[in-house]
């Protein structure tokens, strides 16, 4: 009887640790309009990044026409002058994908000729952490008893622990 309760136990507490376990999330640079140079909508690469939270591991893609585009990363210093000649690295086909690796700030530009200083650039910010894409103001506000699903969230797997320890140390 012991063994089935220490199983009861060991399974109770891996359930509980599923929902710290995130997966990362795959971000479509631009969405529809892709890695484009942003002549109708100037300000596409900005409010992607403005509404969207990158994480580690999370994976931008860079959809764009191979030969017509490209993605190159550089130093912020470099990103604000569109200066491409030092390139930190460079992906020439599409589908681009980038694995954010590090928390930080990460500039992406495209080098060909006069596409960077047209718009065609990307800065972004990531945080360490489970993937998401609301930002603050789009998450949804709590309700006035908000407070009751997270105290029974809390509440019943600390209740189980507790049987389970009670039975684990307790035998009949």
């Amino acid at each position: 009887m012991a063994n089935v309760e220490i199983l009861f136990l060991l399974l109770t507490l891996k359930l509980m640790s599923l929902q710290y376990i995130t997966e990362a999330a795959e971000h479509v640079v631009g969405g529809d309009s892709a890695w484009i140079i942003p002549i109708n909508n100037p300000s596409l690469y900005s409010s992607f990044a403005a509404s969207t939270t990158f994480r580690v591991n999370d994976t931008l893609v860079f959809n764009f026409r191979t030969g017509a585009h490209n993605v190159a990363t550089l130093s912020q210093k470099h990103y604000e002058s569109c200066n491409v000649t030092e390139l930190t690295e460079s992906f020439n086909t599409s589908p681009a994908k980038i694995t954010l690796n590090r928390t930080g700030d990460f500039y992406f530009v495209c080098a060909f000729p006069s596409h960077c200083s047209l718009g065609q650039k990307l800065s972004i910010h990531v945080t360490a952490g489970g993937s998401s894409s609301l930002t603050p103001s789009e998450a949804p506000l709590p309700s006035p008893h908000s407070g009751a699903p997270t105290l029974l969230a809390v509440t019943v797997p600390v209740l189980v622990m507790a049987v389970a320890t009670n039975l684990l140390f307790h035998s009949y």
